[in-house]
């Protein structure tokens, strides 16, 4: 766990070599999510599909990032949901990110790397089963895990703006869908290594 932290906390320090990069802020909507395993999918309140795998899971994702070069970015996320069960939950996630095509209006990029999910204790539920998913048997429940991801793709709205579709890792038997905003607060290249965008499309 503390080894954890200590790398967690190194990639945030690591984001001051890209402010004077290419940057943006993203804030999406966290909507439907499908869950991969069986463990307590039945809880879900707001359930899509008769074993609550596919349910709704409203919430928030904030995200701040920033580029090292053209192709490769540096991006830090942070979320609240409402989970299946009705309980507030959440991680931050550090993840670098890898463009995969970029074509006139349209982009895509694959971000992989830690984050440490939490979640209000769904152990006084009935019907929870006890799992090795999530620890701690407080008022929270929480799981740090090297490997998270997102997929994302962009269309290009405006010189300064996309319209931002992501699938996220939302906790770790989850990925869920997200749409929203992304706004450039700076498309001027570090080091002149060209527009990302060029002509201005991203």
């Amino acid at each position: 766990m503390k080894r954890f932290f200590i790398l967690l906390i190194f990639f945030c320090g690591f984001c001051s070599i890209f402010t004077e990069a290419q940057s943006n802020i993203n804030i999406k909507l966290s909507s439907l999510t499908y869950q991969f395993t069986d463990n307590n999918a039945q809880l879900a309140k707001l359930k899509l599909s008769n074993n609550g795998k596919l349910a709704f899971e409203p919430g928030l994702i904030i995200a701040y990032e920033a580029f090292a070069s053209p192709t490769t970015s540096l991006k830090i996320n942070t979320a609240l949901i409402m989970d299946k069960a009705g309980k507030f939950a959440g991680f931050p996630q550090v993840l670098v990110r890898f463009r995969l095509f970029n074509a006139y209006k349209h982009s895509m990029t694959l971000g992989v790397g830690p984050a440490f999910y939490f979640r209000q204790s769904w152990i006084d539920i009935d019907g929870y089963e006890a799992n090795d998913v999530y620890s701690g048997d407080g008022d929270w429940q929480f799981r740090p895990v090297w490997f998270s991801g997102e997929l994302e793709y962009n269309y290009y709205l405006s010189k300064m703006s996309n319209l931002s579709v992501s699938l996220n890792l939302i906790n770790p038997e989850s990925v869920g869908l997200a749409v929203g905003y992304k706004y450039w607060i700076s498309k001027k290249s570090k080091r002149k290594r060209g527009c990302i965008s060029c002509p201005s499309f991203h």
